[in-house]
């Protein structure tokens, strides 16, 4: 199903999570407001804020439209990676700051939920949403996100005609297709395939956990991409970037909606969504115990819950709506018409847990790198090359990117 530069020392540079604060947005009556300065003795104050794990472009017009509809409350919009939102929260969770928590680490925020940070919420819409997407009355799914490929189009046409094909698309519809090139076609991809890198992502990490319960082909695919020389990095942003330079010809594993809004941009990209299977993220909520608006927060998800909000979701954003009314372009519904079976949502429950154990972790890291450098199976072959030396030395991810 197909939908409409790094180096060495970016992947290894300095990560300091509480200073990811990435973008920052101030509106009152859907129009942007200058913050006050800090220390300033300056009238304006925030009624609602949203800390999260979700790039500005992708929610700006939702907050617009909310904010056109609430023109007396003020809203203060603040995006860092998972990893600082947490960090940021867990140092100092009493002092006021967000009124609500979203995020794409899902396996933080059940842990926070879980350890009683988020308030029990009873708003209309909170309470009829899906019970599988949401966790009892305090943790609630906002997004319906694939994990996509995406490749250059020169680079599926020059990999088409190598093997006769007329359609450059059938050259990558599925996560066997992936395997198949890096199997076959090695020497054309050396150096050309971009992924996440597990140690260095929390994202990256619950990604491939999930493919390795998925697909028992996932090691063999894991030795493939070592073996061909795979450029890793952090997020995703940095290898859409890459992709656009020419730098690399196909990237695996990306959050769909950003992959999406960046290739309507950029027309010589094309995002594969997998048709064997694909793996589906929820951004998870809640309403921090300590709010100073909690009110507020609740207010704002129950919008973004109702039929009004998931119907705007659809039409303004590519975080796929959940609701089950919401059918067409942009809703899961459209989705699960499309692929069926072939849908993986990561669940929302206990199982979460597990991919924060940090004993688990080591395991399965272990392996991940074992896997990744492999040498070739060629005599004479070189074990590893540009990729190698990309890896940084084997650390727990840094949860949650």
């Amino acid at each position: 199903m197909l939908l409409s530069p790094v180096s060495q020392a970016a992947t290894k540079a300095a990560f300091d999570p509480l200073l990811e604060e990435h973008q920052s947005l101030w509106l009152q009556g859907g129009q942007p407001v200058t913050p006050p300065a800090p220390d300033s003795d300056a009238s304006l104050a925030a009624d609602l804020t949203i800390h999260a794990a979700l790039d500005l472009p992708e929610i700006r017009p939702l907050l617009l439209r909310y904010s056109r509809q609430h023109p007396e409350r003020v809203l203060h919009y603040v995006n860092r990676s998972a990893l600082g939102l947490e960090a940021q929260y867990l140092q100092a969770p009493l002092t006021p700051q967000a009124d609500l928590m979203i995020s794409s680490a899902m396996g933080l925020q059940y842990r926070l939920a879980n350890q009683g940070h988020a308030l029990a919420l009873e708003a209309p819409n909170l309470a009829a949403w899906p019970a599988n997407s949401r966790w009892r009355n305090e943790l609630y799914a906002m997004s319906f996100e694939p994990i996509v490929m995406v490749a250059r189009r020169d680079a599926l046409k020059r990999l088409a005609d190598l093997d006769g094909l007329r359609n450059p698309r059938d050259v990558l519809r599925s996560h066997r297709d992936f395997w198949h090139l890096l199997e076959t076609r090695r020497e054309q991809l050396r150096g050309r395939i971009i992924s996440y890198d597990p140690r260095r992502s929390g994202s990256g990490f619950t990604y491939a956990v999930s493919d390795a319960r998925q697909s028992p082909r996932y090691w063999t695919l894991v030795r493939a991409m070592g073996q061909a020389d795979a450029r890793l990095v952090s997020t995703t942003g940095a290898m859409l970037e890459a992709l656009a330079s020419g730098e690399v010809d196909i990237a695996y594993n990306l959050v769909g909606p950003y992959a999406v809004t960046f290739a309507r941009a950029h027309p010589e990209l094309v995002v594969i969504v997998p048709e064997d299977y694909v793996l589906i993220q929820r951004r998870l909520a809640f309403v921090p115990q300590q709010a100073p608006h909690p009110e507020a927060g609740e207010a704002f998800l129950d919008w973004w819950l109702s039929l009004e909000g998931q119907q705007a979701v659809a039409s303004d954003s590519q975080l796929g709506a959940l609701h089950p009314e919401v059918s067409g372009e942009g809703s899961a519904q459209h989705m699960r018409e499309q692929l069926g079976d072939a849908l993986r949502p990561i669940e929302i429950g206990p199982g979460l847990l597990a991919t924060l154990d940090r004993l688990k972790q080591a395991s399965f890291l272990s392996r991940w790198v074992l896997e990744f450098e492999a040498p070739a199976p060629y005599a004479g072959e070189a074990s590893l090359g540009q990729g190698q030396s990309q890896i940084p030395p084997a650390t727990q991810p840094e949860l949650n990117q």
